[in-house]
């Protein structure tokens, strides 16, 4: 058998499958399909080393196969075949837009780090948009605890080096 190792497709699928994901979501708009399509480029890409093809680079791989099979769903989606084109993908490259969902992703693999309760407060603050107050309120908690909370949340978040990006937890 020739191809990828179990365990260094083990550790790709680990590594890639929630910026593929964020990456493919920014195409489809729609995460239940993002999932499926991640997948599917997981298992092609699996069935073809098994089956004797060299994938010399499996990150690239995958990428095109996610924004292929991305874009493949949009033009082929009912609700996106009226007069609307493919969703607006910004003037950016596809390396910038690769790096761009890598960064998302260790954005949330570093919120999923906080501790329970932080990471509780951190994001009804910053994605639901919820007031300390409110928060202080829900979680029957003083407001000086949720600003602490949140000082410590914002810090761990910058000491692992990940920028939180305004356009992820603004609220709509």
């Amino acid at each position: 058998m020739t191809g990828i190792s179990l365990q260094e497709f083990e550790r790709s699928f680990k590594s890639l499958y929630k910026p593929l994901c964020l990456y493919s979501l920014r195409i489809t708009e729609s995460l239940d399909d993002t999932e499926d399509i991640v997948q599917q480029a997981f298992s092609d890409a699996w069935d073809k080393s098994r089956g004797g093809v060299v994938i010399d680079n499996l990150k690239a791989y995958l990428y095109r196969a996610v924004y292929n099979r991305s874009l493949s769903f949009v033009s082929q989606s009912p609700s996106h075949q009226t007069t609307e084109e493919l969703p607006d993908m910004e003037d950016t490259s596809e390396d910038e837009q690769i790096y761009e969902a890598e960064r998302n992703a260790r954005l949330w693999r570093a919120i999923d780090n906080l501790p329970p309760a932080r990471k509780t407060i951190f994001l009804m603050s910053k994605r639901d948009g919820m007031k300390y107050r409110e928060i202080a309120e829900k979680l029957e908690l003083s407001v000086k605890t949720v600003e602490n909370q949140m000082g410590k949340a914002l810090k761990a978040l910058r000491e692992t080096a990940v920028r939180i990006y305004t356009f992820l937890f603004c609220p709509a």
